[in-house]
């Protein structure tokens, strides 16, 4: 990867669907950098190249991490599970924002965020919205590159059981093969392209902002 100084990767969001697989493609490298994980609970990875950091997101101002070059952050819920809109905003938006402070006084100049098809902080829809606001607060933390990634409907095996999900992705998995050219934006993304596309473009050189959208995950992720 680009980041050589061998610094933990700061990964946030690594017991869900697509931090599992990424923490497993930046552990594919064996001669690179470790990861540092900040987790809500232990989640024994099972790896000497990782250090869990249990933390409660909601405090996380006075952590102490070690330092990092590059932030991955695939930290994510939903309404039903979080109870509210209000508790919903406290993990997509406020966590993400305090992971971003954190990261940056660990030294991190880089951050890549999974983020989600149509965030706008402008949208009059609330989880596409609070998306948005997530991107803002992360584009405004002072890092020199940013990474938004905006996947459509992911696809993986989950920890918990989403109903509803399951079946959208059976529904979407029966037409997928239909969704090329300008409907390949709302392709199903399976949760290793996300993390591969991530790592790609960790690889290379990160400045200024860059949003990936659904079909580029698709090409980059490969």
């Amino acid at each position: 990867m680009e980041n050589q100084d061998l610094t933990p990767f700061l990964v946030a969001g690594a017991s869900g669907l697509v931090g599992r697989a990424l923490v497993r493609r930046l552990l594919d490298d064996e001669a690179g950098p470790g990861v540092v994980a900040v987790v809500r609970r232990p989640l024994g990875i099972g790896s000497g190249r990782v250090k869990e950091v249990v933390a409660d997101f909601g405090r996380l101002d006075g952590l102490a991490v070690p330092r990092a070059r590059t932030a991955f952050c695939a930290l994510g819920t939903t309404i039903a599970k979080a109870g509210s809109e209000a508790a919903f905003r406290a993990v997509d938006v406020e966590a993400v924002a305090a992971f971003a402070r954190l990261a940056r006084r660990a030294g991190a100049t880089r951050f890549l965020l999974v983020s989600a098809l149509g965030a706008d902080p402008r949208s009059k829809v609330f989880y596409n919205r609070t998306k948005g606001e997530a991107e803002e607060a992360v584009k405004s933390a002072g890092f020199d590159g940013v990474a938004l990634f905006r996947p459509s409907l992911l696809v993986g095996e989950r920890s918990e059981s989403r109903p509803a999900e399951r079946v959208a992705i059976v529904a979407s998995g029966l037409v997928s093969w239909a969704m090329a050219g300008p409907l390949s934006r709302w392709k199903p993304v399976p949760a290793e392209v996300v993390a591969a596309a991530m790592a790609a473009v960790a690889e290379g050189i990160l400045t200024g902002v860059r949003i990936v959208e659904n079909d580029e995950i698709h090409r980059l992720g490969a």
